[in-house]
């Protein structure tokens, strides 16, 4: 059974505590035991947890990569500062916002209280926490400097949510203004066009080819559209189908490396950047070559990235070298692996990783401004033709008409 308790420090101080127990007797025991007096002990009903389901269901029931990271740091500092891991996470708790988080959190708590280790509480949510965060959470646990590696962990996830950031603040604009353009054309096709073209057929007249174009056009989206929609959802619906097999989804990822402009210059970019900043991290958290390889390999969410890598590891591990293999991978830039061949011949591989990966970054941030800089007026442009000859397509035959009139 699970209490909620208010205690008495030796300093006068009171706290709540929560603790799973057989009955209250024992609860008054084990607190004893620790020095600390009863003041109030209240059973936590199973209602309790439904209200809290149920609110987390409604707030999303879901924790954010930046709640993470911002977890992820206060946990390290509240270590830091002297408090035990069971005073950090219930100080954490009290403060958080999300509903849902907190409850686990308390659990996380719980489950330590009774003689847990973190990493091993943290395993019963591998959603929130996954396995490259119990990995180094374990690290830290046995090499006795829990607070150090939390605090490293969260600047990693501070520094990979930057990341993202930055190329979803690139690419937001562009959609936005691509996605303007649809509904624009949207409205044309399906609303604007189809009257025009009611009333030029009342006149019985010849129309200029392009006004032909442009109505044949919206004739047949609007003919069609049923079909359009269901083309879509079909294709879309089988993507998502095929995606659970290995070789279409290595398929996807080579030939999302193959757009132009943006293959090569951004998401290869990030990849990089990516790997070399988790390899780095794992590295210098003490984890070992061969098992930081192959958590790198399953944080890469990249096909070829990830099969690259797993070769890396099954050739380092018979005795290779990680520059020398990385040099036979298409996938990974000449600089890459000269940086990890320093790193190598200097014994600092993890430092040249990590300069590798700021490297990387800063390309990607100065390919993703040029790019921002360029498309905006690309797209501007390619909405104004758009609309242009929209327009001229239906207000060519007024013209006409109006001379035929005179």
């Amino acid at each position: 059974m699970e209490y909620k308790c208010l205690v008495k420090t030796k300093d006068g101080k009171r706290i709540n505590r929560v603790i799973v127990a057989e009955n209250p007797a024992e609860v008054v025991n084990r607190f004893k035991a620790e020095g600390l007096l009863t003041l109030n002990i209240k059973r936590v009903k199973a209602s309790d947890n439904g209200k809290l389901k149920r609110k987390s269901f409604f707030l999303g029931g879901r924790v954010r990569p930046k709640e993470l990271a911002v977890f992820t740091r206060q946990l390290g500092v509240t270590l830091t500062s002297g408090l035990l891991l069971t005073e950090a996470l219930e100080a954490i708790s009290d403060d958080m916002e999300n509903v849902y988080f907190q409850g686990i959190i308390n659990k996380i708590r719980v489950d330590v209280q009774a003689g847990t280790e973190l990493s091993t509480a943290l395993a019963k949510y591998p959603k929130i926490f996954n396995f490259t965060y119990r990995a180094i959470v374990k690290v830290g646990e046995a090499t006795g400097r829990l607070y150090q590696t939390l605090m490293d962990l969260a600047k990693y996830l501070e520094d990979s949510e930057r990341l993202k950031e930055k190329v979803k603040g690139a690419i937001r604009y562009p959609l936005f203004v691509m996605g303007f353009a649809v509904l624009v054309m949207v409205i044309l096709v399906f609303f604007l066009i189809p009257q025009f073209a009611e009333m030029y057929n009342e006149f019985h007249a010849t129309l200029p080819w392009l006004t032909r174009m442009v109505i044949g056009f919206s004739q047949f989206c609007v003919s069609k559209s049923y079909w359009l929609v269901a083309g879509i959802i079909v294709a879309w619906l089988l993507h998502l189908y095929l995606m659970r097999y290995p070789k279409y989804r290595y398929t996807m990822d080579y030939f999302k490396l193959k757009i132009p402009i943006l293959g090569k210059n951004v998401i290869h970019k990030s990849l990089i950047a990516r790997y070399c900043r988790t390899l780095g991290f794992l590295l210098s958290a003490g984890v070992p070559l061969s098992e930081s390889l192959d958590i790198t390999s399953q944080v890469a969410s990249h096909m070829m990235m990830s099969q690259a890598i797993d070769h890396i590891n099954e050739r380092v591990v018979a005795g290779g070298s990680i520059s020398d293999e990385m040099r036979k991978q298409k996938i990974f830039p000449g600089l890459a692996s000269k940086m990890t061949a320093v790193g190598e011949r200097t014994g600092r591989l993890s430092d040249m990783l990590a300069r590798t990966a700021q490297y990387y970054e800063d390309e990607l941030e100065s390919t993703l401004q040029a790019l921002t800089t360029m498309l905006e007026p690309i797209l501007i442009i390619f909405v104004g033709v758009n609309v242009l000859i929209v327009v001229l397509a239906l207000y060519l035959p007024i013209f006409y008409l109006s001379q035929a009139i005179r």
